[in-house]
């Protein structure tokens, strides 16, 4: 097995004076407190400062990126010199050293095995088990109930993804499965917002809530590695993406033992592809109804497109084309409400970045929700107006003042998986349901991994037929 060594350089040494603008800081605690209780109002102040702007969150100091060409210096210009580091530390607690958290030699051979699998043509298999579960799942739906959209599409969207990626559909396993992760969710925002050294004491600590995520792990990791056992040992080659990661082989191994995946390592890409994909397609789907639910002129188009192209039988791939607007609709619903909201990035070795040095060790952060409602690129900003993408103005839009799945060399590599499903559901949703927002309820963001709505999304169901 080739041992890969992550990079982790020391606390970055700099001089105050030469840092970027940014807000005023207390002493001792600089901006600490309002970054960890007022995150995302702290962040649309602090992105008046400029481009490039100073947060000081003690102990440490981010650097908040504001500008697509600085965004494309660094995703793509400086690839090589920056990493996701410690900033995915406590993703690592539940993904390993999977795509989203590796660096180096490491990812670079994992995204080069998997790239191939995710080819349009292979995912597009997945399309009938997309849209038979969701009208399975609308099947138990009754006209006029009010009911929790993003509850609803949470648990929708997890039953596609461990029926795609491990071929399993039995009630109490999604259930179970689908709970560990959601507890996941919780202890990775609680420890995320906690100084490294507390961290790490809290996650060695047996208290209750480290315990409680700790029993959820294990069953993830007696789930995957029995399936990998039992794969492995059968020689069964199934058609989900478990049985891609296990059958991928590396032709430029150095030696017939390195040309696949660990079991370690197929269990670290398989609970990656599984946190990705459940989550922030659920959320992607749950601010779109709401979206449309408020803007009933936009969900009547949304509907006439659907009963125009697709009549009452269920969409297919090949109808995905034909559906622009509903397209249009999806990609505004993720400038407005980016499912990955912030984006974070770790220097290896100084750069260069808008005039301004930055040192080994800093970390650096571009959020989407912030950089994807500038009014330098888009007209009335806080707007949902989908026809504003048309071909002309995607051609001038500046490459990286719209990245909701990233970009570089590590854009995300199941977006074209995340856009067939979202379309699919929604079209399949589409052509029978109308959504009306409960007026009740205020509309509140939590910026946990995704950006996901406080205490879900009501609305009520109205039967189109």
């Amino acid at each position: 097995m080739t041992t890969y060594t992550v990079p982790h350089p020391p606390k970055p040494v700099v001089d105050r004076a030469t840092l970027p603008p940014g807000p005023a800081e207390l002493p001792i605690v600089g901006q600490s407190f309002q970054y960890v209780f007022n995150l995302l109002d702290f962040l649309h102040g602090a992105a008046t400062y400029g481009d490039l702007v100073t947060l000081s969150v003690k102990p440490a100091l981010v650097y908040m990126v504001n500008h697509p060409e600085l965004i494309q210096e660094l995703f793509v210009t400086n690839h090589r010199s920056v990493g996701r580091g410690r900033v995915t530390e406590t993703l690592q607690y539940l993904m390993g050293y999977g795509l989203v958290t590796s660096d180096g030699p490491l990812h670079l051979r994992q995204r080069r095995l998997m790239q191939p699998q995710f080819h349009h043509r292979r995912i597009a298999a997945y399309a009938q088990t997309m849209t038979d579960f969701t009208r399975r799942h609308e099947a138990n739906w009754r006209d006029g109930a009010r009911v929790d959209l993003a509850g609803e599409m949470s648990e929708l969207t997890l039953h596609i993804v461990v029926k795609t990626l491990f071929g399993l559909e039995l009630p109490d396993t999604v259930r179970r499965i689908g709970a560990a992760f959601e507890l996941s969710n919780d202890y990775i925002k609680a420890r995320d917002n906690q100084p490294p050294a507390l961290r790490r004491l809290f996650h060695r600590l047996p208290l209750p809530f480290t315990r409680r995520f700790k029993r959820g792990l294990a069953y993830l990791d007696e789930t995957t590695y029995g399936l990998i056992e039992e794969r492995r040992r059968s020689g069964l080659e199934g058609d989900d993406l478990l049985s891609m990661l296990l059958n991928v082989r590396d032709e430029e191994a150095d030696n017939p033992a390195n040309a696949v995946m660990t079991d370690q390592q197929v269990r670290d890409e398989a609970i990656t592809l599984f946190a990705a994909g459940h989550e922030t397609t659920a959320v992607a789907l749950t601010w779109t109804w709401f979206l449309l639910a408020t803007h009933p002129d936009i969900q009547a188009r949304f509907h006439a497109e659907l009963d125009d192209v697709l009549g009452r039988r269920s969409p297919t791939p090949d109808d995905l084309p034909k559906l622009a607007f509903t397209e249009q609709v999806l990609t505004e619903s993720m400038r407005l409400y980016p499912p990955i909201w912030s984006t974070g990035r770790m220097t290896f070795e100084p750069i260069t970045l808008g005039g301004y040095h930055i040192p080994a060790g800093a970390t650096l952060v571009a959020p989407q929700l912030i950089n994807q409602r500038d009014p330098r690129w888009y007209d009335d900003p806080l707007e949902f107006c989908p026809n504003r993408w048309t071909p002309e103005f995607r051609e001038r839009l500046p490459r990286f003042a719209y990245y909701p799945f990233g970009g570089g060399p590590r854009l995300c590599i199941g977006e074209g998986f995340a856009w067939m499903e979202a379309m699919l559901v929604l079209a399949t949703l589409g052509q029978k349901w109308a959504m009306r927002h409960d007026p009740s309820h205020r509309i509140e963001l939590v910026p946990l991994v995704s950006l996901r709505p406080k205490g879900g999304m009501p609305m009520f169901l109205e039967r189109r037929d």
